[in-house]
């Protein structure tokens, strides 16, 4: 007999339940509680229309209220309540992930359980949360296709960006990269998939509207093809019709952009924080540039309360020139190997396909269903 299931419809769940359920997973959106007080952000409340029971809920990052027994996955912080962990409303809701609603935990990679761990030894929680906890990776549909750019020629060397958060997730890196390769003679083009959002509004961008402006300028390089937005199929064409993707970022937990190009056969050129040292093994599927980390490998300067000073400004344009740089170098050392490229190529395919199959994924998340349904103990273990 098949479960009643209820999840929410935010973009992340779909990388992190299953693609095919053979339950019954009912999708919808919830009550944006959040909007009326912002720590409202750590917990949520799902649209009860139409009438339906449910078995269980399946949550990602805001813990739900109704009174059902539920699962949850994030992606950093559990309970998302930034900077209050000392506060009695801290220690209340992380109260619903001890209690008995909450029967799993599951952290997206081994970065996410480190960040719960870290947090909740100081909630006094930890030995509570701990049996509850586990880790499942995003999954995703792998293309049954074989590598596009096999056999291609490795001129122009293409290379895609995407990622809305402009400066954040490494756009500033691309526009400059292709700047020095005309300076440099490079025949090299630069795809940018982007609403240009930067500024304010992101965690770990400076906040004079300004700055970003002769990054803007750059988009209009003739070896720069910007598009604000494209449906996710034309976007995974996109990729697979690259030699490499860039997610140069400054912040991100995982980095969805990063397991689809992937599955695509492309690799990825990334910056060494978060989960992404997890799954990129630096040479051999993808390539990593270094970034000044914390304990937890977060960039240091990650939501610092000096964005609106010029020092943090310098701190910035630091990094992107940097990084930019260094990307130029590591391109330029693959135009001249395109044996080692192509290796790096089959490589990355094969990580997602061991790491991120969304068939795997499937069955997994049923068998969780099951077990949790059922009151059992444990985790399901991947068929071999």
């Amino acid at each position: 007999m098949s479960l009643r299931i209820l999840a929410p419809t935010r973009y992340p769940w779909l990388f992190n339940g299953p693609r095919y359920s053979a339950n019954r997973v009912d999708r919808r959106g919830f009550v944006p509680v959040n909007r009326l007080w912002k720590r409202f952000e750590a917990v949520t409340v799902f649209n009860p229309l139409p009438l339906q029971g449910f078995d269980l809920i399946h949550a990602f990052n805001r813990i739900p209220i109704e009174p059902l027994p539920f699962i949850i996955g994030f992606e950093s912080h559990l309970p998302r309540a930034y900077g209050l962990e000392h506060t009695g409303y801290f220690q209340k809701v992380s109260q619903l992930l001890a209690g008995p609603r909450c029967r799993r935990i599951i952290a997206i990679s081994e970065h996410a359980r480190r960040t719960f761990r870290a947090v909740h030894r100081q909630s006094g929680l930890l030995d509570r949360l701990e049996p509850k906890l586990g880790v499942r990776y995003p999954n995703i549909d792998i293309p049954d296709i074989p590598d596009q750019m096999a056999g291609e020629a490795i001129e122009p060397f293409i290379i895609t960006f995407v990622g809305n958060h402009f400066g954040r997730k490494g756009g500033c890196v691309a526009v400059r990269l292709a700047q020095i390769a005309l300076e440099r003679g490079l025949n090299l083009q630069v795809n940018i998939v982007s609403t240009l959002e930067a500024g304010a509004s992101v965690w770990t961008d400076p906040l004079r509207p300004g700055f970003f402006e002769p990054y803007f300028e750059l988009l209009n390089l003739p070896n720069v093809r910007h598009r604000s937005g494209l449906p996710n199929d034309a976007v995974q064409r996109l990729l697979r019709r690259s030699h490499l993707s860039l997610l140069t970022t400054f912040s991100d937990t995982f980095g969805y952009s990063i397991i689809e190009s992937m599955a695509n056969w492309t690799p990825v050129l990334a910056t060494r924080q978060s989960a992404v040292p997890e799954f990129i093994n630096a040479g051999e599927n993808g390539l990593l540039l270094d970034l000044e980390t914390n304990e937890l490998g977060d960039w240091v300067h990650s939501g610092m309360a000096g964005r609106g000073e010029p020092g943090f400004e310098a701190i910035y344009a630091g990094e992107i020139e940097r990084l930019a740089q260094a990307s130029v170098q590591a391109v330029t050392d693959l135009i001249r190997d395109p044996a080692r490229l192509a290796a790096m190529r089959k490589a990355a395919r094969a990580k997602s396909v061991t790491l991120f199959d969304s068939r795997k994924a499937n069955v997994y998340w049923d068998r969780l269903y099951r077990l949790v349904a059922e009151g059992q103990e444990g985790w399901p273990k991947d068929d071999d």
